[in-house]
């Protein structure tokens, strides 16, 4: 049995995936971006309606780490997720909640406000004090490969396994335990076109490095050329039936903006394995 325990939680891996729904309060991601988003009032409404849709926990993000995003400094990132985290974390008080940040300053202060899961990009490798400060909180960390290579050239599955290694390493090496980590291939970022493809399918090249792994597709641009579709708010049925497919392939976790559809697509997968897994 893998458990990832995470400040007193615990999800137990080996069935249906949790689904792990973002929460961008950014004026500036990718398909749902908007003033709105530093409204706590707008994002306790939010956060409702995705539990009620289907969602484990949420993943709140106050910084858009899309391709060709615009950095911002910690200061500003926390003056947009402070009043919104606290918000949530007071209307739910049993959800768990990620932050997505690589910034150590901006992780303490989300634990400080009851945060459960830092998710950082960067793997750890960005701020030498973020594996630390996670570990002193007895948080839940997402370490995701990534790097600043040129993402068209190809990543083969060894090269995400070596650097995720590393990242649980430095995790380890602060003091947090195997099961308070999940890593994340990340799709999307370094890994782009057909490295995409060939990283999900061998999936399994991950297993083993900590409690089990997260993927994080949904409304992604490779989606959009897998379908034609340019709006990637359109692409919740796409995100869906891959979200089926990895389900299948042993992710975990499923990092996605629609949970509902993809709850939806997960009842099928499992519908399907009753009879499909007996022959």
């Amino acid at each position: 049995m893998r458990v990832f325990r995470f400040r007193g939680k615990e999800w137990v891996f080996g069935g249906r995936p949790y689904v792990l729904a973002i929460m961008n309060i950014t004026p500036d991601s990718f398909s749902d971006g908007g003033p709105q988003n530093h409204d706590p009032a707008y994002q306790i409404e939010r956060a409702g309606r995705l539990l009620e849709e289907g969602a484990d926990g949420l993943d709140l993000g106050a910084e858009s780490t899309r391709p060709g995003h615009q950095p911002v400094e910690a200061e500003e990132e926390w003056n947009r997720l402070g009043p919104v985290l606290r918000a949530v974390r007071r209307a739910y008080p049993q959800v768990p909640l990620s932050v997505d940040t690589y910034k150590a300053e901006v992780a303490r202060r989300a634990l400080e406000e009851g945060a459960d899961i830092i998710n950082d990009i960067w793997g750890f490798s960005r701020d030498a004090a973020m594996a630390e400060i996670v570990a002193r909180y007895r948080a839940g960390a997402v370490l995701m490969f990534n790097s600043e290579e040129n993402p068209e050239e190809p990543v083969a599955p060894a090269d995400v396994r070596t650097f995720l290694m590393n990242a649980v390493s430095r995790a380890r090496d602060a003091g947090m335990a195997p099961d308070q980590v999940v890593v994340d291939p990340g799709v999307g970022f370094r890994v782009q076109g057909d490295s995409i493809g060939t990283i999900l399918a061998h999936l399994d090249a991950l297993s083993g490095l900590g409690a089990g792994i997260l993927v994080g597709h949904s409304r992604k641009r490779f989606l959009g050329a897998a379908t034609g579709i340019a709006d990637p708010r359109e692409r919740d049925v796409a995100t869906a039936v891959l979200s089926g497919l990895l389900a299948e392939a042993g992710a975990d976790i499923l990092r996605v903006h629609n949970p509902k559809a993809t709850r939806q697509a997960l009842a099928v997968h499992e519908w399907w394995r009753t009879f499909y897994g007996s022959h």
